[in-house]
């Protein structure tokens, strides 16, 4: 009796032995231990009414609930710094300058980079509605605009998650225009120091 009893408790709902586990819920937990990231990324820009891709490359820093520090090492030095609800521009030199837009692209890249690493992106909100998407080797997760102006500019978003350690591998904005914007991420190294006083040189004045 006992052996039949072991494979029906697996089945049967509220079973402790059958309940799956929240995927979101698995991923906020691991990316909590996330304290400091830096990695390389390569930026691939299509443009509908051209033939090239543009690429950029460059270095991102995080520090939690801190900064995020997204800088071009090629063909420039642009950038930006986010702080909270504070972004400061960088121009081609690397040099903080003010920016009369706020931000624009760069704060959605940047707010959707902090979501991404903080798991907080695997919520509903005002902005996005996330759908998980069935993937063999990624976490894949599909953002759909909510907000008008959002869905002005974007189609959706698809985020790429790696299943070992739920580290954001890839970032893909499709605009409603067309244009599609690709961020790979690489040399991912977590939790290692920065020093926070090195990024007071990219505020703007």
């Amino acid at each position: 009796m006992k052996c039949l009893l072991i494979p029906l408790l697996l089945i049967l709902p509220g079973s402790s032995y059958g309940v799956k586990e929240d995927p979101a819920a698995q991923m906020r937990e691991s990316l909590s231990h996330v304290h400091s990231l830096i990695c390389d990324f390569q930026q691939e820009r299509e443009v509908s009414v051209l033939m090239e891709k543009g690429i950029s490359r460059g270095t991102l820093s995080y520090i939690r609930d801190r900064a995020l520090l997204w800088q071009y090492s090629m063909p420039d030095r642009s950038g930006f710094l986010l702080r909270g609800n504070e972004i400061s521009i960088l121009d081609a030199r690397g040099q903080p300058v003010p920016d009369p837009g706020a931000g624009g692209l760069f704060r959605h890249i940047g707010n959707i980079i902090l979501s991404g690493l903080s798991g907080d992106i695997l919520e509903e909100t005002e902005a996005f509605t996330p759908r998980f998407v069935t993937s063999e080797d990624y976490i894949h997760v599909t953002l759909i605009p909510r907000q008008r102006d959002l869905k002005r500019l974007f189609k959706d978003l698809e985020l790429f998650f790696r299943k070992e350690d739920h580290m954001i591998q890839t970032v893909v904005i499709n605009e409603v225009s067309g244009d599609k914007t690709t961020v790979r991420m690489g040399n991912i190294r977590v939790n290692v120091p920065i020093d926070e006083k090195k990024l007071d040189a990219y505020v703007s004045p």
